[in-house]
């Protein structure tokens, strides 16, 4: 099929909206006039079309409408962008139907089922022909139909995909990649030669224009056409090096923007800055700030919340856990493991070491789901983990009816880098001794060189991260190197390898429990403590909270920031503004 038709249509209309888009459309009515609120920021922005830093994540979060996010485990749908729905799952294939709703880009040009294809193309082809994308469900999937009269394409899958909703990430215009890739000035023009190209299998010239003309870099500036957007806000400047610390990304409301999602500040600017010293500056040069929990910065955190600062503290993804090496002694038995677990006092742990931080360290019963994500309760009640987690009455005799010699020597690994990790050996080691165990200090400033290289050791004392995928699952608990404790469990594997192809949410649910369930009999690791980050605003601004299962560098979702005095952002608000 196809679109020269519907697109020279559009074309006329499309020349009204480019105008408007230079400065005549009105301001959406979820947004303060002339509000602006400057972050302290730890990311980088390094790519406006692959977002594959936390720093690319965070910007890209609130400059590109998705059909659907993934938060918690739980699909978040964004319908005023468009709809991802099934329309066939059969004989081991599934066809869904990308179909948007009418959202522009922010020169004005509409998205339509170009830039569907072209989204469709590079997340179908990751590392193949040039794309440098992350991976999904698409890779394999068949070419798309389209509708000429429509904005919409139809993506047959190659098997049933769990990621169907999330799949297609749609990141860069047609219109630009088309017109840098083959030297076209107009847009309708440049569009239709997207599809032909993709049509044709001939993504070459597509890859290489989608892959090297949006990448950030100090040397050679962006130009405004390059940085559209379809999200709230659009980037209206990046100045500074990122590789010298110093970037600085402005963002300004995205007058085109007609969603459901938009943010109160007219304005906000990521300053690249992962001084140690930010909360100093916070009411002076900056309105919001986040950085690691450290005792150093406890007194001056109470201190501003006192002075009616806004603080809140969340995890960042990452759980500290101690991991069992189960394919050689001390630990090939799953009684030995247990009894090596259960002399471990967690709470203990968390209590001496985060010391008047403590209560910002959640402490999960489960090792792949965190509190608040889908599942995550029946997982705990189902598991029965909560009889584990404690350390035994009597940790020596568990140790001797375990079959274990009292004295066995226990190398554990960590990050001596870290000031968690060395406190917690340190109470490990008093709690270990205590119940016969003899535990050594395997400590390095390169833990991941030493597994790498096959070193020695037992058990190691490490931040995971919390998994969200199946491809995250497989590496970290499937048969890989990337699973620390080297325990094979061909029902797991299973497990997971079926998570991968279910769709419907509940099942998926249930699989998360099971696999979750798996790990638990196993014995083979123990989760510790979320590792926690603390966030300072100033009293300028409002309702800044944690955003649970962000997965970019900055905790929190800006567009929940509400200016002092201002009403919170209403959903599904009206464009109308003045």
């Amino acid at each position: 099929m196809r679109i020269r038709r519907a697109l020279a249509c559009l074309s006329a209309a499309a020349a009204v909206l480019v105008l408007s888009g230079c400065g005549g459309a009105p301001l959406h009515k979820a947004v303060v006039e002339d509000t602006s609120a400057d972050v302290a920021w730890r990311g980088a922005l390094t790519s406006v079309a692959q977002p594959l830093s936390p720093g690319d994540d965070d910007i890209a979060q609130l400059t590109h409408a998705q059909f659907a996010r993934m938060e918690q485990g739980t699909v978040t749908a964004d319908q005023s962008f468009g709809t991802a729905r099934i329309l066939d799952e059969s004989d081991g294939a599934m066809t869904v139907r990308y179909d948007l709703a009418e959202p522009r880009w922010s020169d004005g040009i509409p998205l339509d089922s170009a830039d569907l294809m072209l989204a469709w193309a590079a997340a179908a082809h990751p590392g193949d022909g040039g794309f440098e994308t992350a991976g999904s469900g698409l890779a394999g999937s068949e070419a798309p139909t389209y509708d000429e009269f429509e904005r919409r394409i139809d993506v047959t899958f190659d098997g049933t995909a769990a990621d169907w909703q999330t799949a297609l990430q749609v990141m860069a215009p047609a219109h630009i990649v088309g017109g840098i890739a083959f030297g076209i000035d107009d847009p309708m023009a440049a569009k239709q030669a997207v599809i032909d190209a993709i049509e044709r299998d001939d993504l070459a010239e597509l890859a290489s224009a989608f892959t090297s003309a949006f990448d950030i870099s100090a040397r050679s500036p962006l130009s405004e056409e390059r940085l559209l957007a379809s999200g709230p806000y659009r980037i209206e400047s990046i100045t500074g090096d990122a590789e010298e610390g110093e970037q600085v990304v402005t963002l300004v409301a995205n007058r085109e923007y007609t969603g459901e999602a938009a943010g109160a500040f007219e304005r906000i600017v990521f300053h690249q800055d992962r001084a140690a010293d930010v909360f100093d500056r916070i009411g002076d040069e900056y309105d919001v700030a986040q950085l690691p929990v450290a005792e150093a910065d406890f007194v001056q955190v109470r201190d501003l919340e006192r002075d009616d600062y806004g603080m809140v503290t969340t995890g960042r993804g990452e759980l500290w856990a101690l991991l069992t090496r189960a394919d050689a002694w001390p630990f090939r038995d799953a009684d030995a493991r247990t009894a090596f677990l259960r002399s471990i006092p967690r709470s203990d742990i968390v209590a001496q070491v985060a010391g008047d931080w403590s209560a910002a360290y959640e402490s999960p019963a489960a090792m792949s789901l965190a509190p608040g994500d889908d599942g995550y309760d029946i997982a705990v009640e189902d598991s029965g983990v909560m009889a584990h987690l404690e350390p035994a009455q009597d940790p020596a005799a568990l140790r001797k009816s375990a079959g274990v010699p009292e004295n066995t020597v226990v190398c554990i690994l960590y990050d001596t880098d870290e000031a968690f990790a060395r406190g917690a050996f340190e109470r490990m080691k008093t709690a270990l001794d205590d119940a016969g165990w003899t535990a050594r200090d395997c400590g390095s400033a390169d833990p991941d060189d030493v597994i790498e290289v096959g070193g020695a050791y037992d058990a190691v004392l490490t931040r995971i991260d919390l998994p969200e995928s199946p491809d995250e699952l497989a590496r970290q608990w499937g048969p890989g190197d990337g699973n620390l404790t080297q325990n094979a469990s061909e029902e797991r594997d299973a497990l997971i390898e079926r998570l991968g192809t279910v769709t419907d949410p509940y099942e998926r649910r249930d699989l998360r429990v099971e696999i979750e369930t798996d790990i638990v009999a196993q014995r083979i690791a123990l989760p510790i403590a979320i590792d926690p980050v603390v966030i300072v605003s100033s009293r300028d601004v409002q309702a800044v909270q944690a955003a649970p299962g962000r997965a970019g560098a900055l905790a929190t979702d800006p567009l929940n920031w509400v200016p002092a005095g201002a009403e919170a952002p209403k959903a599904g608000a009206d464009q109308a503004g003045s």
